[in-house]
């Protein structure tokens, strides 16, 4: 048997779920301004020779 009565595990799990969608949205948009956005990043002159290491730091869509 269960120390919980059905109505409050439909409570808790309610509640759970509730702060699970706050932490994934926080998640999602945390520093999201930051972002490099396509039509953002610059060209660099045709001349120039890529980058040995690309920078990977950061989102990208």
């Amino acid at each position: 048997m269960s120390a919980l009565t059905p109505q409050q595990i439909v409570t808790m799990t309610e509640i759970l779920v509730v702060l699970m969608g706050i932490g994934i949205t926080w998640a999602v948009y945390y520093r999201s301004d930051q972002a490099e956005l396509p039509g953002d990043a610059r060209e660099p002159p045709p001349g120039e020779p890529d980058d040995a290491l690309p920078d990977t730091r950061g989102r990208t869509l």
